[in-house]
């Protein structure tokens, strides 16, 4: 069945049951409620315990932040004690959930990726593995299948799994109808969009956007303030996120589907402050500390929760929650006459990591996450482990469960909630845990009927690179860069007992060298599941500067002997025998918009990684259609960097940290083949385009001109305009070609 008539089907059905209501003065007897709605507010750096209900569950006494919303949704719905995010950061635990896949699975691991891999200062031993800043646009995601299911989706506010292209791949590209990113430059739908209201990217940011300084510019009173304060709504700031959610959900209602909004406001990440003067005053009074003078450090206090701006900015985030949760249990529903919205409603609140316990900005202390150890960007329970409460239908008011969940779960669990059956070509890594809501199961099973036992965590970049397993009431942490930052490379600890009562949760005694056994099996476990994805680990460092702070093994690292061209084909040699380790595997990375004709900014070259064959002495690959410059990176036995080009590391002496491969495209397989690739393409293209009767003359003249450029010396403007013009006539046939994702990696003004 096609979409359009999935639409017409949803609309009859609603209207049908409209009609039965009437007659029948309610709905029918037995009837079943339509498709559930799915409202998920996934918030930003929300530590486990900021949440009042969670503190007081804990510490057995009130919080200083006060969430009388959230503290409401707890109340009438079900709330878990072990939730947990995908990784500890937020872009690849978002790409992660919309995926349903975990973060090695995806690729995305960190923010900011779509580089080749470099040094982040001259002196680190390790180097980060390749990872894209992007969910691959094929893979299925979350809005994709509900949508199939009959479902209105939207997003609203922070994405941070579309690229480095600011704006795209948005929203929409990866199956929502509606989105508005804070990078996005509009939203496809103005009737959304309040008359009168100043720039949408400020407005949209409300309480959020920060001031600078931060102890001035507080919203106000005035009329002409957009952010102004509202007597008649307990006089807080506008919230521009929140107004755009309940204007949507409010069409959304109306339009005989059920509908999914995934709303992530940018609360509580930083830059730590508020434009809410009440109540920046509130807690600095509740916590002794004076109202600042100065943008400085507000508080000199370690521990606890004692950052007033912090509190201001939880305490917000919580009365968007309560906006959104007002107006579902206020709101008539119109595809189930005689009840309220929220009745037929799932509502979610959960986070994308564990609280951020330092603003780096003034190194005062922001979350607090004890008694859990450490938190975001460390995969302690501390920058994982996350609030995550829900309501809806079946859901016992009031519940607890400890069950260990992970966002990667909502897919399935969406799925289950629209009456969607299970697809294994999904390739999803989390369960189902409707039969978890509804009381009918305590534990979280697969698909395929198995419990799982099982949880896996990665943030293999940065200083603090490291992996995580947890099975049963055990974690095991893997330390990637152990001769960097000087913490064990295997700690072991037993965060329950046997009967599943908390033991060791904040990670204090290391049991790794009195459990061998245990440690051991876990380790082989977490090493099966980097090998199930082929995950990008970091690389250790041939070239470490000062030399004697190489890690051992660095003097038996091939040297690249030779470069090599032959059409499309790339190829890169290396030394091989006595005294030098064996290549082990590889990747190309390479763009596609390795100049500023091919792209709307510049310093947003984005890299993308393409299949190697390696072999005695020597690595090839065929260079994807459009390649503008590419670079082999090898990992040699001992888990070396071999590339076939250097680039300066980030910071340090001879760092660049907006290095672009038009500075220096020497050595990177510039544009011949990559062109040759295209110009393939193209003639496919062309064969399959007459084939259906479209008309291919002007493809047929950007193969021409492509042809007479690649006969040229390689020169940037003349290359980089054949593989644009060619590029656009491909993508502007409707024929397979033309949907391949190499060519569709990015959107811009100029083709």
């Amino acid at each position: 069945m096609n979409q359009q008539r999935q639409n017409l089907v949803s609309i009859f059905a609603g209207l049908w049951a409209v009609v039965t209501a009437i007659v029948a003065g309610g709905m029918p007897a037995g009837a079943a409620a339509p498709q559930p709605n799915i409202v998920h507010i996934l918030t930003d750096d929300l530590g486990w315990m900021d949440v009042a209900c969670y503190y007081r569950s804990v510490h057995g006494k009130e919080a200083v932040y006060e969430t009388p919303h959230l503290d409401r949704l707890a109340k009438q719905g079900m709330r878990f004690m072990q939730a947990y995010s995908p990784s500890a950061t937020c872009a690849p635990s978002r790409a992660a959930y919309m995926a349903g896949q975990y973060a090695p699975h995806t690729g995305v691991l960190h923010v900011v990726g779509s580089r080749p891999p470099t040094p982040f200062k001259a002196d680190f031993p390790y180097i980060d593995g390749y990872y894209p800043a992007r969910l691959d646009l094929a893979t299925p995601t979350i809005a994709r299948v509900l949508k199939e299911a009959g479902y209105l989706t939207g997003h609203i506010k922070k994405w941070h799994l579309g690229g480095r292209n600011d704006g795209y791949p948005d929203p929409v590209a990866y199956g929502f109808d509606f989105g508005w990113t804070a990078g996005g430059k509009d939203y496809n739908d103005p009737h959304l969009w309040q008359k009168g209201m100043p720039d949408k990217q400020a407005y949209f940011n409300g309480i959020w956007l920060p001031l600078n300084p931060r102890h001035q510019g507080f919203a106000t009173a005035d009329p002409e303030d957009p952010f102004r304060t509202d007597p008649h709504d307990d006089q807080r700031p506008r919230d521009g996120v929140t107004e755009l959610a309940v204007r949507w959900l409010d069409k959304a209602k109306d339009q005989g589907r059920p509908f999914f909004l995934n709303l992530c406001p940018s609360l509580v990440h930083g830059p730590i402050s508020t434009r809410d003067r009440r109540r920046l005053e509130h807690y600095c009074q509740k916590m002794g500390v004076p109202f600042p003078t100065n943008p400085e450090k507000i508080t000199e206090k370690r521990w606890g929760q004692v950052n007033p701006y912090y509190a201001a900015m939880v305490d917000g985030l919580d009365w968007g929650v309560g906006k959104v949760l007002t107006f579902l249990e206020t709101t008539d529903d119109p595809r189930n006459p005689g009840h309220k919205l929220i009745d037929n409603t799932y509502l979610i609140v959960s986070a994308d990591n564990g609280g951020a316990e330092g603003n780096f900005g003034t190194r005062e202390r922001v979350a607090d996450n004890s008694p859990l150890r450490e938190g975001k960007s460390t995969v302690y329970e501390g920058g994982l482990r996350i609030p995550f409460l829900i309501q809806g239908p079946g859901i016992q008011p009031g519940s607890v469960r400890h069950t260990p969940i992970n966002l990667i779960d909502l897919f399935p669990t969406f799925m289950a909630m629209a009456g969607a059956e299970a697809r294994a070509e999904l390739e999803l890594d989390g369960c189902n845990l409707l039969p978890v809501l509804k009381g009918e199961a305590s534990e979280a099973t697969f698909a395929d009927g198995h419990v799982r036992d099982t949880l896996y965590f990665t943030l293999p970049v940065g200083g603090a690179s490291s992996s995580a397993i947890r099975q049963g009431g055990w974690k095991l942490v893997l330390n990637h860069a152990p001769q960097h930052n000087d913490r064990p490379a295997v700690e072991l600890f037993q965060l329950y007992d046997d009967e599943g009562q908390p033991s060791d949760l904040g990670e204090q005694t290391n049991l790794a060298d009195t459990h061998p056994e245990k440690r051991d099996q876990l380790l082989a476990d977490l090493q099966a599941w980097f090998d199930k994805y082929d995950a990008q680990l970091p690389y250790k460092n041939p070239q470490t500067v000062p030399a004697d702070k190489a890690l051992p093994g660095a003097q038996r690292v091939p040297a690249v002997r030779k470069r090599v061209e032959r059409g499309n084909k790339v190829e890169v040699q290396f030394e091989t025998g006595k005294g030098k380790s064996k290549v082990v595997s590889g990747i190309l990375v390479y763009t596609t918009n390795g100049s500023d004709l091919l792209r709307d900014k510049p310093q947003y070259e984005e890299w993308f990684r393409a299949p190697v064959t390696v072999g005695d002495g020597m690595a090839t690959a065929i260079a994807p259609p459009g390649m503008t410059h590419g670079i082999f990176c090898l990992r040699d036995e001992n888990g070396f960097l071999v590339r076939s080009k250097k680039t300066p590391p980030y910071i340090g002496p001879g760092g660049d940290q907006r290095w672009t491969i038009t500075k220096d495209p020497q050595d990177a397989y510039a544009w011949r083949p990559g062109l040759i690739s295209l110009i393939q393409t193209g003639v496919a293209a062309e064969q399959d385009a007459q084939q259906a009767g479209l008309d291919t003359t002007p493809l047929a003249t950007a193969i021409r001109k492509a042809r007479a450029v690649v006969k040229q010396p390689v020169e940037e403007s003349p290359y980089a305009t054949a593989m644009r013009d060619l590029r656009q006539q491909i993508r502007a046939l409707d024929v397979p070609q033309a949907r391949l994702g190499v060519l569709n990696l990015f959107q811009t003004e100029q083709w």
